[in-house]
């Protein structure tokens, strides 16, 4: 600094603002690319879509083309004029039949536990024979705390607490693209989810 000043004190005021824009141009640069993009990388975190509801379909004959008609299905969910167009609704699938020498089908099974501990999936689609499974570890939220429930008409399953933990939604014309499968189509929820209001008027909406 002593150095800097010595080399500052002959000059004339508009040399020694030269000589500083020239000595710390490097800084200033730095400093403006650093500030560039921050302002991106908050700009771009501000402008995420937010999550409204996580939906996995999980199967012995799920695949990602069913996935990709149910969430066409079921997306004016999200843009009716009480939604916010920034909220959105995911759907994925989850092949259960094709894990054994897949690691593919095996990772996103993998991938599923993982975010169901996260507690980043709120709602199942599930075939009967998984479903049962989803339903015995007692990982399934009590449907019959949702107001009308009580009321819907198709098939209701319970666990062995006789709390209501699944409801079959094939015949949900929002569904229609499993229809001609003629299997049950059970809609649970997860116990842990943090989106249970979100979950309830997703549910009413389908009834």
């Amino acid at each position: 600094m002593q150095k800097l000043r010595e080399r500052l004190k002959p000059l004339s005021t508009k040399a020694k603002i030269e000589y500083l824009i020239e000595y710390y141009s490097f800084h200033f640069i730095a400093v403006i690319v650093v500030i560039f993009f921050l302002f991106i990388g908050f700009n771009t975190f501000a402008n995420q879509p937010e999550e409204m509801l996580e939906v996995r379909m999980v199967g012995e004959n799920f695949h990602d083309g069913l996935a990709i008609e149910v969430q066409k299905e079921i997306e004016p969910f999200t843009i009716n004029s009480k939604r916010s167009q920034e909220e959105q609704l995911h759907v994925q699938s989850v092949n259960t039949s094709e894990a054994s020498g897949n690691p593919a089908a095996l990772g996103k099974i993998q991938k599923l536990g993982a975010e169901i501990a996260a507690k980043d999936v709120d709602i199942l689609l599930l075939d009967e024979k998984t479903f049962h499974q989803f339903n015995k570890e007692g990982n399934l939220y009590d449907l019959s705390s949702i107001n009308g429930i009580e009321d819907w008409k198709e098939k209701k399953y319970s666990s062995n607490h006789s709390a209501i933990t699944g409801i079959d939604v094939s015949k949900v014309s929002y569904f229609s693209s499993l229809a001609e499968r003629n299997e049950p189509l059970i809609l649970a929820v997860l116990a842990n989810t943090e989106r249970i209001g979100e979950v309830k008027k997703f549910i009413h909406y389908l009834n």
